[in-house]
C-alpha cells in the first residue's frame, strides 16, 4: 500500500484481507475529505504502531473499526495526530484553507449556513470528541490555522494590513463560503465546551463546575475581559426602563458574567445570575441565552484581530444564524417582531451594572481559590 500499511501480527490471510479492505475504505474517505498526505501518513503510522504491532488477532478488525471512526471525530487521539502532522498554519494561506475545508467536511459544517437550525448546528457538536477539553492545545492550533487562512497579507491586501496595524479600521477577513462556515463553527465549539464542563461533575451549577475545573486543572483563565457585549437589552423610553430578553436572570445584580480560558481568551463562558451557561445551541436556550450567548474566539486577545475574526463577522456580514438574528428583536403579545426594537449592548455599563459585575467577578475569583 502507498501509505505503508503493515500486516498485523499473527493473523490469517482471510483476516488480513478484511483488514486491508477496512483500511483502504478509510483511506479513500480521508482522501475525499481533503486530508494532506502527511495527515494520512500519520493515520497509517498510528495503526501500524497501535494495532498491527499490539492487538491480538481476534480483536484486530474491531480495533481498526474503532480507529477509523476516531478519524472522523475531531479532537480524538488519532485525529489530533493527523491534524498536527499536517503543518499548514503559519505556512501559507492556501494550505491553511485546504486544512479548514477538510475540517468542515469531517464535521458536516460544509452543509451548514445562516439558514440552518439550532438542532442542525447542535448535531455538528457530536462530531467533536466529548472528551476534548476547552483548554486543549488543539483549539489554539485551529485558531492559528484560521488566522493564517484569512489574515490579509502585505502582498494580498496591503491597505487592510496597514489599517489593522495602525488600529484605524477593521476589514472583515472571514469572506466567502468557507469564512461563513468557520464563523458559524464558533458557536458549535462554544456549545461543546460548555457541555464538557457541565458534564464533568455531577453536582453544582455551571459556574461552580467551571471554578472547580479551573482550580483542579491549573487552567489559564480570566474573568476581567469586557462583558459588555453580553449584556444586551432594550431601553424603552415609554416606560423609562430597560427591557431584558426573555429568560434573563435578575439574580446577583442581573448581569451576565464572562469567563475566558485557553490563553485567557479563546474559550468563552457566559454565565447568568443563576450560575447557568448561556449558549446559543442549548436545547433549552432562553431568548437571553441566544441574545447574549458565548462564542469561541479565533483571536488571542481583545484587539483588532478579535474585531476582525470574531466581532465584525457577527455584526456586518449576514453570517449569523437566522434564528439568532430573530431573537435580537422584541416581539408583541402575538409574537410579531418589532423591527425597530432591538436588544443592543450598552456603550458603557451603568453604575449599578458595573458594581454588580465587579462583585460577581470577585465572587468567581474567590470560588476558584477555595
Amino acid at each position: 500500500m502507498f501509505y505503508g500499511i503493515k500486516r498485523p501480527i499473527s493473523i490469517d490471510d482471510e483476516t488480513w484481507e478484511k483488514y486491508q479492505g477496512e483500511v483502504t475504505t478509510n483511506l479513500i474517505l480521508l482522501e475525499k475529505q481533503g486530508w494532506a498526505v502527511d495527515g494520512i501518513k500519520a493515520y497509517a503510522k498510528y495503526i501500524n504502531k497501535n494495532i498491527a504491532g499490539k492487538i491480538p488477532s481476534g480483536n484486530v478488525l474491531v480495533e481498526i473499526d474503532k480507529c477509523n471512526k476516531q478519524t472522523q471525530l475531531v479532537g480524538s487521539e488519532v485525529f489530533k495526530k493527523m491534524w498536527y502532522a499536517w503543518k499548514a498554519e503559519g505556512l501559507s494561506t492556501s494550505e491553511s484553507k485546504k486544512k479548514l475545508n477538510m475540517l468542515m467536511k469531517v464535521t458536516g459544517m460544509d452543509g451548514i449556513d445562516e439558514n440552518s437550525s439550532a438542532e442542525e448546528l447542535r448535531r455538528i457538536a457530536n462530531k467533536i470528541d466529548p472528551n476534548l477539553e476547552p483548554d486543549d492545545k488543539f483549539w489554539g492550533s485551529l485558531s492559528s490555522t484560521v488566522r493564517t487562512a484569512f489574515l490579509p497579507t502585505p502582498e494580498g491586501n496591503p491597505i487592510a494590513l496597514a489599517n489593522i496595524e495602525k488600529r484605524i479600521h477593521i476589514e472583515n477577513a472571514l469572506k466567502g463560503k468557507l469564512g461563513k462556515q468557520v464563523h458559524l463553527f464558533r458557536y458549535v465549539i462554544s456549545y461543546q465546551q460548555a457541555e464538557y464542563i457541565s458534564n464533568l461533575y455531577a453536582e453544582g451549577t455551571d459556574e461552580e463546575k467551571l471554578t472547580r475545573y479551573i482550580r483542579e486543572h491549573n487552567v489559564d483563565w480570566s474573568v476581567d475581559e469586557s462583558a459588555r457585549l453580553h449584556q444586551k437589552r432594550y431601553y424603552d423610553k415609554d416606560v423609562n426602563r430597560y427591557i431584558f430578553p426573555e429568560g434573563h436572570s435578575n439574580a446577583n445584580g442581573g448581569v451576565n458574567l464572562k469567563v475566558v480560558t485557553n490563553g485567557k481568551f479563546r474559550s468563552e463562558f457566559i454565565i447568568n445570575g443563576d450560575g447557568k451557561f448561556l449558549t446559543l445551541l442549548d436545547k433549552d436556550a432562553t431568548q437571553d441565552a441566544m441574545v447574549n450567548c458565548s462564542s469561541f474566539n479565533y483571536a488571542t486577545a481583545n484587539d483588532n484581530y478579535h474585531q476582525m475574526f470574531d466581532v465584525f463577522p457577527a455584526k456586518e456580514t449576514g453570517y449569523e444564524p437566522r434564528f439568532r438574528d430573530e431573537s435580537l428583536f422584541l416581539k408583541d403579545k402575538n409574537g410579531i417582531t418589532y423591527k425597530e426594537r432591538r436588544y443592543i449592548a450598552p456603550e458603557i455599563l451603568n453604575s449599578d451594572d458595573s458594581t454588580s459585575l465587579k462583585q460577581n467577578r470577585k465572587n468567581f475569583k474567590d470560588r476558584v481559590k477555595l
